[in-house]
């Protein structure tokens, strides 16, 4: 017995060592994967820092370096962040030699969800969005009671909508003189100076320069005479300004990229080339301008990534979204805006009301401000963007988590960001490259310019819907917002800052474009003819201090 129990003892021990050694193997096995894990997801949050901070601080950086430093110092210095990370997550790589060369890298299409799509689908997010659901409910019914009390009857007034809709008839007739120049005359023109050019290229250039040119001093011009002839309201005004300069940026994009293939083409390629080969390679199908003319984007390329089908009931729902935040807007400005400002001109005003009226609008003009990114680079862009199954729904990046102003801009409203680095800080930057060393060293040039053109496009559209100059807007952005450029902070704390400035100033804008709104209605012209137009007005009113 006394052996029996020994020899099970032993068979015991073997079977628990060969357990034992089965379970190590199974833990080393399990170690080897958890270490690949952690490596992979260590090298992509690393690669996303860096991606981050190439972001944040290579413009700026780049301005604030010293004058005296070489162009091969600039060169150095670019590189790693144009093409070891990438300059926005938009931007793509180039090959080796592009990236000793240090060309900047252009705009790269891909198929990706829009942010805020993804970001609903977590719980709570879609929390935070019934927050804004709820309070449009209690606006809606805050104005049903305002008119049972005053008129008895729970009469929903949205004349302020119809009024500031008008003239629609006229709008879609505007569109589409405007439209049918656009896709029409511009590609005839352009297919038949890219087919032509290389019997007399200098002729053809030179007179195809200067008749181009004068198609867009008339594109901006009759356009707009005839919105001032007809005396459009604000809303309707909008729509034709905004399409104009949408209309005016899809053409120079399209001029812009397909000019090098044109001038590139030799009269002796017809020797090497078919026919159909050249009138494809000269200038794209007509087919591919037109459905640039729709797209959700105003950087051309010949072809986009394409989803397979349309939802139709996400098309709907972003629509939908739209007519919401429109109402939001109404209700808001119902509620807070025309109470507070109507009788400007008529009753004291002082230095406290300004300062009161300020901070009183803090809070709808945040609400207005997040109202139009959400319907306009959300809702519309996504909607048009099923209609035509375009992929690439990065209409704009989580601008909200900026820490710097920087960032900001870039990340905001990456539709327009995008034509403007295209077509106009690359080829400043190319062309400073091109003129030598001296030129080459005003680095903040292109920066300057891209907000120059930014802000008086953007004052150039409040203009003339409100038909007053009141250049807040063009101070602020085209001031203050370039003087925060130049404030680079990594810490996360900014972010407080930037909400702050950013809702401070969307009170400023609101309260001072109402002001003049109100005082020319309420308050006698000061000026006559042109004087009156561009001098505030709301500046002129006899107050009372007391």
């Amino acid at each position: 017995m006394y052996g029996f129990h020994n020899v099970s003892e032993v068979n015991k021990m073997n079977n628990n060592g060969e357990t034992q050694v089965l379970h190590n193997i199974y833990l080393r096995e399990r170690f080897k994967d958890l270490h690949k894990t952690l490596e992979s997801e260590l090298s992509t949050l690393v690669e996303k820092k860096l991606q981050a901070f190439g972001e944040e601080n290579l413009p700026v950086s780049g301005c604030l370096a010293s004058s005296s430093s070489s162009p091969s110092s600039l060169s150095s210095f670019v590189t790693p962040f144009t093409a070891s990370s990438i300059l926005t997550h938009s931007h793509t790589r180039h090959t080796d030699s592009k990236k000793s060369a240090g060309h900047l890298p252009s705009r790269n299409f891909l198929a990706r969800p829009s942010l805020l799509k993804e970001l609903l689908t977590v719980n709570h997010m879609e929390s935070i969005y019934n927050i804004f659901v709820a309070i449009l409910v209690l606006l809606f019914f805050n104005k049903v009671l305002d008119e049972t009390i005053h008129t008895g009857s729970p009469n929903l007034d949205l004349s302020l909508i119809v009024w500031a809709f008008g003239g629609l008839d006229r709008v879609i007739v505007i569109w589409v003189c405007m439209f049918t120049s656009t896709s029409v005359l511009v590609y005839v023109a352009f297919h038949h100076w890219a087919h032509s050019r290389h019997t007399m290229p200098v002729v053809y250039d030179v007179v195809a320069g200067v008749v181009f040119l004068l198609y867009l001093g008339l594109f901006m011009y009759l356009p707009l005479q005839s919105l001032l002839h007809h005396f459009l309201p604000p809303a309707s005004s909008f729509i034709i300004l905004c399409e104009q300069v949408r209309m005016f940026m899809k053409t120079w994009a399209f001029v812009r990229s397909n000019l090098p293939r044109a001038r590139s083409y030799k009269k002796d390629d017809n020797m090497t080339q078919g026919k159909g080969q050249n009138s494809s390679t000269l200038c794209p199908n007509f087919s591919h301008y037109l459905y640039f003319l729709f797209a959700p984007t105003l950087v051309y390329r010949d072809d986009y990534p394409r989803n397979e089908t349309c939802d139709w009931r996400k098309v709907i729902n972003d629509l939908s979204q739209v007519l919401g935040c429109l109402f939001y807007t109404h209700f808001l400005f119902v509620r807070f805006c025309v109470p507070a400002f109507q009788k400007f001109g008529q009753e004291s005003f002082n230095g406290t009301n300004l300062l009161v009226a300020v901070f009183s609008c803090m809070f709808p003009g945040s609400l207005v401000l997040l109202c139009g990114f959400f319907a306009l680079l959300h809702a519309w862009l996504n909607a048009f963007a099923e209609m035509l199954r375009f992929a690439d729904r990065m209409f704009y990046k989580d601008w909200w988590n900026s820490t710097s102003y920087a960032r900001f801009y870039r990340t905001w409203n990456c539709v327009v960001h995008d034509w403007l680095y295209e077509y106009v800080y690359r080829d400043i930057v190319m062309w400073q490259r091109r003129q030598g060393d001296g030129c080459s060293r005003l680095r903040c040039f292109p920066m300057m310019v891209v907000f120059f053109i930014s802000s008086v496009v953007h004052e150039y559209i409040l203009s003339f819907a409100f038909r007053f100059f009141y250049p807040v807007l063009l101070v602020m952005f085209g001031g203050f917002g370039v003087a925060f450029m130049f404030v680079n902070s990594k810490a996360k704390k900014f972010n407080i800052f930037l909400w702050v400035t950013l809702i401070f100033g969307t009170g400023i804008i609101m309260c001072l474009y109402s002001m003049e709104w109100y005082a020319r209605i309420n308050c006698p012209p000061t000026f006559d003819g042109f004087l009156d137009y561009v001098v505030p007005r709301s500046l002129n009113c006899e107050f009372s201090s007391n």
